[in-house]
């Protein structure tokens, strides 16, 4: 009988179960440090990523991207906005993050009842902050005419987004109340007012019917009838959180380039 290979398909099984339940404790028991996990040999384990990295990355991307769209560039401005990168988010990164205690805060939510928990080391409102350092250094060397066109585009931009969403969550509601065209785009309307500032990830909704966005009964009581506003009060809402939703999934995301945009 030949001897059992470490990186037989049972010896990996074994070994990512015992990754698995690992990862659903503290390092620490009783006060005791508990050693890593060391993977058969042979087998190669693949580096963790940093969700908040690989995403800061994308919207600099973007940003860059519109204000080279938006405004006439010269070369130094060119050359300035191109100076900022991975380094400069590096730099940020670090500041006022918590001190995490081992345990990967997050749950299984994403397809089950229950927005998406936070992503330990990954706080949402650190990296809308970080979003806002980063805008502001991309144009702190644009003149004053070209920070207007380049704000000017981005408000477009989330307006027509929020227009947008707000057709999609009508539609639903549509499926469910039988509404009429007036009742449709008095909707729209109040419920593109309400998603202003917001950010949904939307796909949850249109994967799974049964759920709507936490929306106020006060953006909709007066444009549906009584009936309507049982059923609308029936519904399962729960706010699914793009940002928070788009870091969890970006763990097990391979990157889409060598610089993750």
């Amino acid at each position: 009988m030949q001897p059992t290979s470490p990186c037989q398909p049972r010896n990996l099984l074994l070994f990512g179960l015992m990754l698995l339940l690992s990862s659903c404790f503290d390092s620490s028991v009783h006060g005791q440090d508990v050693l890593p996990l060391q993977a058969p040999e042979g087998m190669k384990v693949q580096q963790p990523k940093d969700p908040a990295l690989m995403y800061l990355k994308r919207h600099l991307n973007l940003r860059r991207g519109l204000i080279k769209r938006v405004c006439q560039l010269s070369e130094i401005d060119v050359k300035n906005l191109d100076s900022v990168g991975e380094d400069w988010i590096k730099l940020e990164l670090p500041k006022g993050a918590a001190k995490q205690d081992g345990i990967l805060k997050q749950g299984l939510p994403l397809f089950f009842r229950g927005a998406p928990g936070q992503i330990a080391g990954n706080d949402p409102v650190k990296i809308r902050k970080i979003q806002s350092l980063l805008d502001k250094k991309l144009t702190d060397d644009l003149s004053q005419e070209q920070r207007e066109q380049v704000q000017t585009a981005i408000e477009e931009s989330e307006r027509f987004e929020c227009e947008a969403n707000a057709q999609v969550l009508v539609s639903l509601m549509d499926k469910r109340f039988i509404l009429t065209a007036d009742q449709r785009e008095s909707l729209e309307l109040k419920i593109a007012s309400w998603l202003k500032g917001k950010s949904l990830y939307m796909e949850h909704y249109t994967l799974q019917n049964n759920y709507l966005p936490d929306i106020p009964a006060s953006v909709v009581e007066n444009v549906l009838t009584s009936d309507q506003r049982m059923r609308f009060k029936a519904i399962n809402k729960i706010t699914f959180d793009r940002l928070g939703t788009e870091l969890q999934m970006l763990q097990h995301q391979q990157p889409l380039a060598e610089q993750d945009y």
